[in-house]
């Protein structure tokens, strides 16, 4: 069997399990996870088939850069502002934490040194960003929990990566300096930021003298992997790189880019979005499966239960007690969470595609012991299985149990949004006297009554582009009604699925209004 026959089977599987996961409420990263390692599993009993082969950097420069992008689009700036400090203490303190947790029962049950055992802690540490956009859309929590969770999956992993480096060179070169450390950390989250301002803010510029739709969506879809790989080559965080870079065009899309070209580009991305999940959690289950058909002794697989049951302890208890900690020393959180919520939000901690690359880029001789890095990988994949399928599975109905979510909230968000949308496009027509001198009166209320009808653009595009009064009103209307949109989702009152909606029939209406329907199969006229 050829690679090229490789592919497509690979392809058929995604495709048929993805159509498997719109019939049923299990997460679809934990149904490709658990198809994966089934079919991983079986493919490697086939003398005949050929290995399935990736390296962990490909893995993480090829799906990482345009996950991470997705999710930083999405996240409401505002929301994660607010919520800045339950973030870090996530982010930074329980990733830090966890690692303590996981080097002591790596040393005490597997007797790895405490140099192999801190480079454990760094690979399982951070939870997936990945997994947790993926499933946290779907519990119906509130908004300002779903916005934690989706920051800390985001901000964790540039902390973990930075201190899996410093560990591995520990390890493999005997030398461990505390000043080493905080320089690395001084210069690499700095620099990382500053290469995504600087990538973001580049790509704005070319983007607002670009009259091409094709090359504004061609742009969109590089600057994520440039970002990555820059950041990468300068020794500092690409994940912070990356994050920064999707803040950056998410903060300058509406004022350099056409309507029909965020038309183009969000329906290119949500593909290139949907895709890279699938491919990389059934990848993940393909290499898992493949791996685990050689477990390794009896006592270190039960060391990975127990490790996985431990950080697992460890995020709940973080959870139930820091808040209350924090709120003890009188800093201010915002909105507290119930107890339900800190739970579900505990329990949300899986662990996924990052963990297993790390775990297979270390060094094949690690401190001089092929068995200390095949222990650090089996007793990761333990733990990726343990929080990916048995968390992932098991969070809905945990929710429905615990009542922690409200599956009604998005459709009275729905009605609200559009209600406020309506009465500001409404607002704008009737304030737009200046501009609106050739406009006939009755027109004015026919358009008056389109918008707060919910019609928007209907019938716009024979009106004679946008030089016609009526077109003029009708785009100040639908730029009124996007700033609503706009200013719910950053607060984080909003969900980024169903602002995304909006904003798509908002483009729609002003493409006709514009007259640029043509443009979308166009390249550059």
């Amino acid at each position: 069997m050829s690679n090229i026959d490789v592919a497509f089977v690979l392809l058929a599987l995604t495709l048929a399990t993805a159509l498997a996961a719109r019939r049923t409420s299990v997460p679809a990263p934990v149904l490709f996870a658990v198809v994966g390692i089934a079919f991983g599993a079986a493919w490697h009993l086939v003398p005949a088939l050929p290995p399935v082969r990736m390296p962990p950097e490909v893995v993480l420069f090829a799906f990482l850069p345009p996950l991470l992008m997705t999710a930083a689009y999405a996240l409401p700036l505002q929301a994660f502002r607010r919520n800045l400090l339950p973030i870090v203490l996530l982010a930074v303190g329980l990733v830090l934490a966890t690692m303590g947790v996981a080097a002591v029962v790596g040393h005490a049950l597997v007797g790895l040194s405490w140099a192999a055992a801190l480079v454990l802690g760094t690979i399982i540490a951070p939870p997936d960003p990945v997994a947790a956009t993926a499933v946290a859309s779907k519990t119906g929590l509130s908004h300002r929990l779903v916005v934690i969770l989706e920051g800390e999956g985001l901000v964790n992993d540039a902390v973990a990566i930075v201190a899996y480096g410093i560990a591995v060179d520990a390890l493999v070169s005997g030398h461990f300096a505390w000043g080493e450390v905080f320089w690395s950390l001084l210069r690499e989250t700095p620099t990382g930021i500053l290469i995504g301002l600087l990538i973001g803010g580049g790509a704005a510029l070319v983007r607002r003298h670009a009259d091409s739709v094709p090359l504004e969506v061609g742009i969109s879809l590089v600057t994520p992997y440039l970002a990555y790989h820059l950041a990468e080559r300068s020794g500092c965080s690409g994940v912070l790189a990356v994050v920064t870079l999707g803040f950056m065009l998410r903060w300058s899309s509406f004022r350099v880019s056409s309507p029909v070209a965020r038309l183009a580009a969000r329906t290119v991305w949500s593909f290139l979005r949907y895709a890279s999940t699938a491919l990389v959690f059934l990848l993940l289950g393909l290499l898992i499966g493949e791996i685990a058909v050689d477990w390794p002794r009896r006592e270190v697989v039960i060391a990975g239960v127990i490790l996985s049951g431990a950080i697992v302890a460890i995020r709940i208890a973080w959870m139930l007690l820091v808040p209350r900690l924090v709120a003890a020393l009188g800093v201010s959180q915002g909105a507290k969470s119930t107890t339900a919520e800190q739970i579900v939000i505990g329990w949300a901690g899986m662990r996924g595609v990052v963990s297993l690359a790390l775990a297979l880029a270390l060094p094949l001789s690690l401190g001089g012991s092929d068995q200390t890095r095949n222990t650090i990988v089996f007793l990761t994949l333990v733990v990726i299985i343990a929080t990916l399928i048995v968390q992932g599975a098991t969070l809905m109905p945990l929710v429905r149990w615990l009542k922690a979510g409200d599956p009604e909230r998005e459709y009275r968000e729905e009605r609200r949004t559009r209600l406020k949308a309506r009465r500001a496009g409404v607002a704008a027509i009737r304030g737009a006297n200046k501009m609106t001198a050739g406009f006939d009166p009755e027109a004015r209320r026919i358009l008056i009554r389109e918008i707060d009808d919910g019609t928007f653009g209907i019938a716009v595009a024979s009106a004679g582009g946008t030089s016609h009064p009526r077109n003029q009103v009708l785009l100040k209307a639908l730029e009124a009604q996007r700033e609503v949109v706009n200013r719910l989702r950053d607060a984080g009152r909003l969900s980024g699925e169903l602002a995304e909606r909006l904003d798509t029939e908002l483009d729609l209406d002003a493409i006709s209004a514009r007259g640029e329907g043509t443009r979308l199969t166009g390249g550059g006229d």
